[in-house]
């Protein structure tokens, strides 16, 4: 190791050498230490093109306020491995939002909706843009917590087909399972992944409560309704007759008729009604990746 004391015992010309010489070493030093340092850095992680993220919704679609440009939010309900590392936990919150819909009508209960994921929300607050979303389009600085990604837009878009009523007040419920689809690779901070492992909490079982406002409409036993009411009538009287006198014809007072019974119509009775149920609740059938860009649309 060069010594600095060296520079006062030597001539000036040598001494101007080997300061020359010992500044050299430790610009070469400098320089070696951030490839130290890059080298001891964590590599991200990248979740390939392809991979299946299983989300199920924690905010319903209404039927009657459904816009595109609607924003919908999930939670995955399995861990999505690379190796045997955990890239994305279960229980990490999905933001979307909706692009396309067709209503169901009375003659078809099918809606068909397509979702367009932009982002995910980890459970330490790291946020991650999907392929394909706008946010994040921008570079990101050194601080930034947006993960990157490869491909073109509308990269995590789903169509996703629903049997479900036109009378139904939901086209998607809580809970309904979709299936995302990475169209392009995905990469993650390791770090901020692995920290955010021990937060995550998958979603329980029967935690999802339906947000239907339906409910049944009771049905009516109907009335009996009333008999008829009889007055009797009266058997009438026979005639009266007076023996007359010798020479005298007899006396005939005649009696009263027979009056019939009366007879008043009692009312009829009303059918009862069935109860009215509610609408079967929606069913996801289908949930796959659209390969290219839609252009907004919303039938009724």
């Amino acid at each position: 190791m060069f010594n600095i004391r060296y520079l006062f015992r030597a001539t000036p010309i040598s001494a101007f050498f080997l300061l020359t010489i010992w500044t050299g070493l430790k610009g070469a030093t400098a320089l070696a230490r951030p490839q130290e340092v890059a080298a001891d850095a964590t590599p991200p992680t990248t979740i390939p093109a392809g991979a299946r993220i299983e989300v199920a919704l924690i905010r319903p679609i209404l039927t009657r306020t459904a816009s595109l440009g609607e924003t919908l939010y999930g939670q995955t309900t399995f861990p999505v491995t690379v190796g045997s590392h955990i890239a994305v936990p279960s229980g990490t919150f999905v933001e979307g939002r909706l692009e396309k819909l067709t209503r169901p009508t009375r003659r078809s209960n099918r809606a068909e909706l397509q979702i367009l994921f932009t982002r995910l929300i980890f459970a330490n607050g790291y946020v991650a843009a999907l392929p394909g979303s706008t946010i994040g389009a921008a570079a990101p600085d050194a601080g930034s917590t947006a993960g990157s990604s490869q491909g073109s837009a509308m990269q995590a878009l789903i169509a996703v087909t629903v049997q479900v009523s036109a009378n139904n007040d939901l086209l998607l419920d809580n809970g309904a399972q979709v299936e995302m689809t990475l169209g392009a690779p995905l990469v993650l901070d390791t770090t901020a992944v692995e920290a955010a492992v021990s937060l995550s909490h998958a979603p329980v079982p029967g935690q999802f409560k339906s947000a239907s406002t339906c409910r049944p409409i009771p049905g009516s036993p109907g009335t009996a309704g009333t008999p008829d009411t009889v007055i009797p009538g009266s058997p009438g009287t026979p005639d009266t007759v007076i023996p007359g006198g010798p020479g005298m014809p007899d006396t005939v007072i005649p009696g009263t008729p027979a009056t019939p019974s009366t007879v008043i119509p009692g009312t009829p009775g009303t059918p009862g009604s069935p109860e009215i149920p509610c609408p079967g609740p929606p069913i996801v059938i289908s949930s796959a990746p659209v390969l290219s860009p839609p252009v907004n649309a919303q039938s009724r």
